[in-house]
């Protein structure tokens, strides 16, 4: 019932979007209907995957209710470029309409990406890494100042900086986020692990086990713990790993864990673990 409560809050949650609208109506501006081969998607637009399988669902609820939200249009040359309902649109083509409702606007670009990152965000249609590089674009395009853009957006600070820094992920842990395989929490609780390697590795066993945020930021507690338990015992491990070097004539390394750990003894052939067991008989 969690999840159903949430989802109509975003269903009845006055958007930017809507907000939009109804300036546009105290302003005397017109909703009119407009030919879909007319729309083009804005190529800045924040957002660049669509899910398939929501899309239909989409297209089948219009297809039964028609498109109850009008998209928002700028008027170029000789077509309309969409600023906010860029999925609305494709739902509606794959729907079979031919015209939809749409609402005119004549913005600067800067206002144009505002609504456009806003509505999406609003909506939770971006990816982590779509929403970051849309944050990195209005801050770079346009000087804003991440206490400005936060303003914007409605969100404090320290959100702002804590999306900008998933930017600073592994390659190839920001392309798992794109194809929608770690949330937003995955990613920033990932920055903690600053080697490309393990970071990565830790991104894959994120998928392979299922694990949660809290799963995450559990393992991650423990290996610190463990690393700070090694660093304060580390001279009494060696002297206990020199003891048993000395007794077995080889190369001994423990490898200890928060309340438990291993020895391992090396041996270099078979005679070598004969010659070892035999000790280990004669000490018992």
């Amino acid at each position: 019932m969690a999840g159903l409560g949430r989802g109509l809050d975003a269903l009845f949650a006055e958007s930017a979007v809507l907000k939009e609208m109804k300036q546009s109506e105290n302003n005397g501006e017109n909703i009119k209907n407009i030919k879909l081969i007319d729309i083009e998607p804005n190529k800045a637009q924040a957002r660049k995957k669509f899910n398939e399988e929501t899309l239909n669902e989409l297209a089948e609820s219009i297809k039964t209710y028609g498109l109850l939200q009008p998209i928002i249009v700028e008027q170029k040359n000789d077509y309309y470029s969409i600023i906010a309902g860029e999925r609305r649109w494709r739902a509606a083509k794959i729907a079979g309409l031919t015209e939809i409702p749409c609402l005119i606007r004549n913005e600067d670009e800067q206002r144009v990406k505002e609504i456009s990152l806003i509505e999406n965000i609003q909506r939770e249609n971006l990816n982590p890494i779509e929403k970051a590089l849309g944050y990195r674009e209005l801050i770079d395009n346009y000087n804003l100042k991440q206490q400005e853009l936060a303003d914007k957006l409605g969100i404090s600070r320290t959100a702002v900086t804590n999306t900008l820094r998933i930017l600073n992920l592994d390659k190839r842990v920001m392309e798992l986020a794109i194809e929608g395989k770690l949330t937003e929490g995955h990613c920033r609780t990932l920055l903690a692990i600053t080697d490309p390697d393990k970071q990565y590795k830790a991104a894959l066993r994120i998928m392979e086990k299922g694990q949660s945020v809290s799963d995450l930021e559990k393992t991650m507690k423990n290996r610190k713990t463990i690393k700070e338990v090694t660093a304060k015992y580390e001279p009494l491990y060696r002297e206990i790993e020199d003891s048993f070097q000395s007794f077995f004539g080889t190369k001994v390394k423990l490898r200890p864990k928060k309340h438990s750990g291993r020895i391992v003894i090396q041996y270099t052939s078979n005679d070598d673990l004969e010659r070892l067991l035999d000790l280990i008989k004669n000490k018992e």
